[in-house]
């Protein structure tokens, strides 16, 4: 599913890892349940940009931003 621009900004868990890049998915079990904030969308509006909460230390490889397909994500209504 797309959700393009109207979700960046927005806040998002990581519920699965079934349609995300390969290199996101070999840490799938690390990121299953994280939740972060879109930043922006990539590969002609399929993927997301999801900026992980946390700190650095606790995220695999140290890597805030990962590259998540967006039916991996579930997103976040403002409240």
């Amino acid at each position: 599913m797309r959700r393009g621009w109207e979700s960046v900004w927005k806040r998002a868990t990581i519920v699965t890892m079934e349609h995300s890049p390969v290199s996101t998915r070999a840490y799938g079990s690390m990121l299953i349940g994280r939740e972060g904030q879109v930043v922006a969308v990539l590969r002609d509006g399929k993927v997301a940009l999801l900026k992980l909460d946390g700190d650095s230390y606790d995220l695999p490889q140290g890597v805030r931003r990962w590259a998540v397909a967006w039916d991996d994500l579930s997103i976040h209504e403002p409240m």
